[in-house]
């Protein structure tokens, strides 16, 4: 599997999709997952895709101003795009989330005040929704609230290791200057807490989604080949 990298470009970040394209290919990573809130809007998503040497492929980040509206949103973006997710902004979407099926990536914010919780990793292993970890604070925070940070971090882990939960780093990237490699992120999860299979798992685990979702299913593990 290769790496792969989730990124924000513009207008909600401050590169283009294609100077997203062209840095993550230098780092060594071998594609991007470039999502957004309106993919519709993403400056010249051309360009980016035909940047040789790495794969771009286009997400969506649902979201909606009511977890009922979130889950109805999810649903119609399920068809149109090969990757969803979604961000943990409150207790309600986390746990939304977490039981829907149709959702493939969680970004929990690691928020002491907003642990997990046993009830949604089991929803989130049950319905298969990977929990992901955006190691953006990791790098720009400093003293006490990284340190508070980092024990949020851990506890998460914990879960996700107990539930057998498949989990995402990301250095949430939204420009280009904000890119890390992949041994350098993988690095960063390990001082967060991760083992270094487990970073390097994680890294590998947007392709995965990619790729399972990109076949065709008759059905609950019934594939059309």
């Amino acid at each position: 599997m290769s790496f792969f990298e989730l990124v924000n470009c513009y207008p909600e970040g401050s590169s283009s999709a294609s100077r997203m394209a062209l840095a993550a290919r230098s780092l060594g990573y071998g594609g991007i997952i470039i999502f957004s809130r309106d993919p519709e809007k993403i400056f010249m998503p051309g360009a980016a895709e035909k940047v040789k040497g790495i794969e771009v492929a286009f997400g969506v980040e649902a979201s909606a101003s009511s977890p009922r509206a979130l889950k109805s949103r999810i649903s119609s973006l399920r068809s149109r795009y090969p990757f969803v997710a979604v961000q943990g902004s409150s207790d309600e979407v986390i746990r939304m989330a977490s039981e829907d099926p149709n959702v493939d990536l969680l970004i929990h914010p690691c928020d002491s005040r907003r642990p997990l919780g046993i009830a949604t990793a089991r929803a989130a292993s049950s319905n298969q929704v990977s929990i992901g970890f955006d190691l953006y604070p990791m790098i720009h925070l400093r003293g006490n609230r990284r340190a508070r940070w980092m024990e949020a971090l851990r506890r998460n882990l914990e879960l996700i290791r107990k539930f057998h939960i498949r989990p995402a780093i990301t250095a949430g990237a939204a420009t280009h200057l904000d890119l890390r490699s992949p041994r350098e992120l993988m690095a960063l999860a390990e001082v967060a807490g991760f083992e270094p299979d487990e970073a390097r798992e994680a890294l590998c685990q947007p392709s995965r989604i990619l790729e399972l979702n990109r076949r065709r299913w008759a059905g609950p593990g019934v594939e059309i080949l």
